[in-house]
């Protein structure tokens, strides 16, 4: 699935990259990942404008999913 031309746009004026094929967009920003409860972890966004994408992601998966190329 691709980004349509008006999520392309949003996400340039958010400071990403689009990759040509519109199917990725990359960013330098700074990233947070904080302990929410024991079952839920934050990972805070910090974009270009200085607005936050904030996601909850579950604690096992996450750390799961960060060792498996270990």
């Amino acid at each position: 699935m691709k980004f349509d031309e008006q999520e392309c746009g949003t996400l340039k004026r958010a400071g990403f990259s689009v990759a040509d094929d519109h199917e990725a967009a990359y960013l330098e920003a700074l990233v947070v990942i904080g302990a929410h409860d024991n079952e839920t972890l934050w990972l805070t966004i910090t974009l270009q404008n200085d607005m936050r994408v904030v996601c909850a992601l579950p604690r096992d998966e996450t750390i799961v999913a960060i060792n498996e190329n270990d």
